[in-house]
């Protein structure tokens, strides 16, 4: 009997082995929430590059996701599921030079001083790259010390900055006492470093007044497996209008990516007035940028949850709601994409109520954060149906 119970315990130990991130990950949630899991779906219209993105995505080597979108992603909630769901983390991919408050990217810790942050919803008076996010210095005293929650410290590094005037803008010093020095071609104009092998944590030290960080490429040579995201709270669909287009070109060829997973919608629906045409115009734009620079990359859309509003002490569901849901499908449809809609996913798992009950969703238009779990393993499990991988 004790035999019995050994070759037993060895089976089941090599089983556990065997069983994928998904599998594992997903074992943590109740039978409720693995119900919901299961009715994730994603609509295909037609989409490229979907070959590609299922070899990198059955093999978990160089698959490189990146995802712009408003507050249902800005906490690193939902992306950072994913990457519980897809693989183990090798590199951060883009991040913001200092987030905003209540936004964060979970694999890095920062500690700052004497810096100014600006976002491009809040403060549309200032020049600002992609992300929409800057740090600048409010005199030669400002820093930055920023780490990795990785194994790996060593990566290389492209810094996006802007310096007022030809001196030296910015001195990094890495954790071997490595130090470059950041100085501008072009006063007043974004500019992104050339690539600096760097090993972390490093610290960014200001050497004048109003110099500007944009943000951080931190890759390896190869083999990257990176989810990173650009979400900004309270952010609409052309939010990345008010970006500097030039520099924002030239930072989406800076790493190549897979998929890319573009979330906006609920601020749309929130807003009084909505005009389909204009929307529909502004998100093609933003999706064929992409297609443009990233030419190998297949795209998602997620269509936003049920999204309310409150008035004289009720939730009901916005007027402007159906229509942006509709004109999002719309756009899936005429560009070829992906399309995942959280709100359908609601209406077949037992609608907001029921979401609300299990915990999944606040009374507003948010969900909790047991609720973009849900979704991100929704959103994998739907992709890989999709693709026609299985993972035990």
């Amino acid at each position: 009997m004790r035999t019995l119970f050994l070759i037993l315990a060895i089976l089941g130990s090599l089983c556990a082995k065997e069983m994928s991130a998904f599998a594992k990950n997903i074992q943590k949630y109740d039978k409720a929430i693995q119900k919901i899991i299961k009715e994730g779906s994603i609509e295909n219209f037609q989409s490229d590059n979907l070959n590609l993105l299922k070899k990198k995505l059955s093999a978990k080597q160089d698959l490189k996701i990146k995802i712009f979108g408003d507050s249902h992603t800005a906490p690193d909630i939902f992306s950072s599921e994913l990457r519980n769901d897809a693989f183990e983390a090798s590199a951060v991919g883009f991040v913001y030079p200092l987030f905003p408050s209540f936004h964060r990217n979970i694999l890095t810790q920062y500690e700052s001083k004497h810096f100014d942050i600006y976002n491009s919803l809040r403060h549309s008076d200032h020049d600002y790259p992609m992300g929409g996010v800057i740090a600048r210095a409010k005199n030669e005293h400002a820093n930055i010390k920023l780490d990795l929650n990785l194994t790996q410290k060593e990566f290389s590094t492209n810094f996006v900055y802007m310096a007022p005037s030809l001196l030296a803008a910015f001195e990094i010093t890495d954790n071997t006492g490595k130090k470059i020095t950041l100085s501008s071609k072009k006063p007043n104009s974004w500019e992104i470093s050339k690539v600096y092998d760097l090993t972390y944590p490093i610290t960014i030290r200001s050497l004048i007044r109003n110099a500007q960080l944009g943000g951080y490429f931190i890759y390896k040579k190869e083999n990257n497996n990176i989810i990173d995201h650009m979400g900004i709270n309270g952010a609409r669909s052309d939010l990345w209008l008010r970006w500097n287009q030039e520099i924002f070109d030239k930072e989406l060829q800076i790493i190549q990516y897979d998929l890319v997973i573009l979330s906006y919608g609920s601020n749309d629906a929130i807003a009084t007035k909505f005009d389909p045409e204009t929307f529909m115009q502004n998100y093609r734009a933003l999706i064929r940028k992409i297609r443009r620079y990233n030419p190998n990359a297949a795209i998602l859309m997620i269509a936003p949850p049920t999204v309310v509003a409150k008035k004289d002490s009720k939730y009901s569901i916005t007027a402007n709601f159906y229509p942006i849901k509709h004109t999002i499908r719309e756009v899936a449809m005429s560009e070829n994409t992906l399309l995942f809609d959280m709100d359908d996913l609601m209406k077949k798992t037992g609608k907001k109520a029921t979401w609300i009950k299990l915990g999944l969703s606040k009374q507003d238009v948010h969900l909790t954060p047991l609720g973009y779990r849900t979704i991100a393993n929704a959103v994998y499990k739907a992709l890989l149906e999709t693709l026609k991988l299985k993972e035990n």
